[in-house]
């Protein structure tokens, strides 16, 4: 009976995505913890900051999908809802295609961009204007290619079983991690440029195996099949695009608020500053990964509640996370004050970084957690229009608040404190907005 029960506990936890999403998210930041000493010690300081600039791109690529993957997360629930599940099937076959085409115009447009502009200039970065593009070029290919693959995340949240994605990524994470050292061991006194192209391949690889892995096991799974002859209608397709340009706009402006950060120190300050900055923004990352990878299922819960006028569900979760989210701070208490000595250890024992910065990034990363679980309320709702206008007035301000502290000698910190100020302002309209959206349905 006690061998029953065990097993029993642990069948509920590894059944509960919400579980199993921050656990696999928690070995993905590990993985991505144990990478970045390695390709600090492999690049050296400011070639590692060049790869910096370079890999943030994917994340960027990724967002230009029109909000179709987006769209995926709300519309899936809501086809298996009212019972149209014959429509399922043309409805992905349509998304894989058009991000087919995007893929294809992504990377015509990115080749263009970086034969006018003199990116080399731009960034600061110190090899020849023609390494840099290829540079570029080449992860701009693999990215566009895994685009497409990338889909099968936002299928597996789709139909509720958004732990697979987070597996996925966790998966990812590891091979990257492991196949790293391959090149550390064999060729570990190859040029710079060798080094940065041989790292651009393995990581292309590795993601685009693990996607195509995980596409076919969800299309096992599901009994997803292209071969359907049902199409889905254009008044449909129409509503979905209208949707997915609000959550591709939503996902550029996110992305430029928090993701741009380092092409801005790149412009003011150079490749080889930004590595203070990237290592504390990566620390508490990985709080961040795990919670916001925990809470992402809540997406296709809250779109499913919601249209079932469940206000008892919604009132609930939002209770949960409040309490919940108490004990957020006190992790971020403990994670500042261990960030120093735990640095010496996973960076080396002459890094060093100001409280100032550890103390910002913790309030933003806990303010970035408060916001997403209210963010992923209004998409899965499908109320995107006052969210919308915080974010673009946000977006708006980062750039000349950035520039504004830069002036005023806060140095890298610079940007952390104009993203602060933005969520401050979200952190307190988004919980009466979705209190005033729960109380009028």
């Amino acid at each position: 009976k006690s061998y029953s029960q065990k097993m029993n506990m642990i069948r509920r936890f590894t059944t509960n995505h919400l579980f199993m999403s921050a656990f696999y998210k928690g070995i993905s930041g590990l993985s991505m913890f144990v990478s970045i000493p390695l390709l600090i010690n492999y690049f050296g300081k400011t070639n590692y900051g060049v790869w910096v600039l370079v890999f943030a791109l994917f994340q960027w690529v990724l967002l230009m999908d029109f909000g179709l993957a987006s769209v995926l997360k709300t519309k899936i629930p809501e086809l298996q809802h009212t019972k149209k599940t014959d429509l399922i099937n043309a409805y992905i076959k349509s998304t894989y295609k058009i991000s087919t085409y995007i893929a294809l115009v992504i990377f015509v447009l990115f080749a263009l961009f970086f034969l006018v502009f003199n990116v080399q200039s731009l960034l600061n970065i110190a090899f020849e204007s023609s390494f840099v593009t290829k540079l570029f070029l080449l992860n701009i290919f693999f990215f566009c290619i895994n685009f497409v693959f990338n889909t099968h995340k936002a299928l597996f949240v789709g139909f509720h079983k958004g732990k697979f994605s987070e597996q996925s990524i966790a998966v990812n994470q590891f091979l990257f991690l492991a196949f790293l050292c391959v090149p550390m061991f064999l060729f570990p006194s190859i040029d710079d440029k060798s080094k940065l192209i041989l790292v651009s391949i393995i990581n292309g690889f590795v993601t685009l195996l693990v996607n195509f892995f995980y596409t076919l096991y969800l299309f096992k799974i599901e009994k997803i099949s292209f071969n359907t002859k049902k199409e889905v209608s254009k008044e449909y397709l129409n509503a979905v695009y209208r949707m997915g340009f609000k959550f591709m706009a939503i996902q550029i402006g996110t992305l430029f608020l928090f993701s741009s950060d380092n092409y801005i120190l790149a412009y003011f300050f150079g490749p080889k500053d930004i590595v203070p900055y990237e290592i504390v923004t990566k620390y508490f990352q990985l709080p961040l990964m795990i919670i916001v990878a925990g809470i992402s299922p809540l997406w296709s819960s809250f779109a499913k509640h919601y249209l079932e006028n469940d206000k008892a569900w919604l009132k609930t979760s939002i209770k949960k996370f409040n309490l919940f989210y108490i004990m957020v701070l006190l992790a971020m208490v403990i994670f500042i004050l261990i960030a120093t000595p735990l640095m010496k250890v996973w960076i080396s024992k002459d890094f060093s970084v100001g409280s100032f910065l550890l103390i910002i990034v913790a309030i933003v990363t806990s303010l970035r957690i408060y916001t997403s679980f209210y963010i992923y309320f209004f998409s899965g709702i499908g109320k995107l229009k006052n969210y919308m206008i915080l974010l673009f007035v946000s977006v708006f301000l980062k750039i000349p608040l950035s520039y504004l502290f830069i002036k005023l000698d806060f140095g890298i910190s610079s940007v952390v404190l104009a993203s602060g100020l933005c969520l401050v302002v979200w952190s307190i309209i988004q919980p009466i907005e979705a209190k005033k959206i729960i109380s009028n349905f």
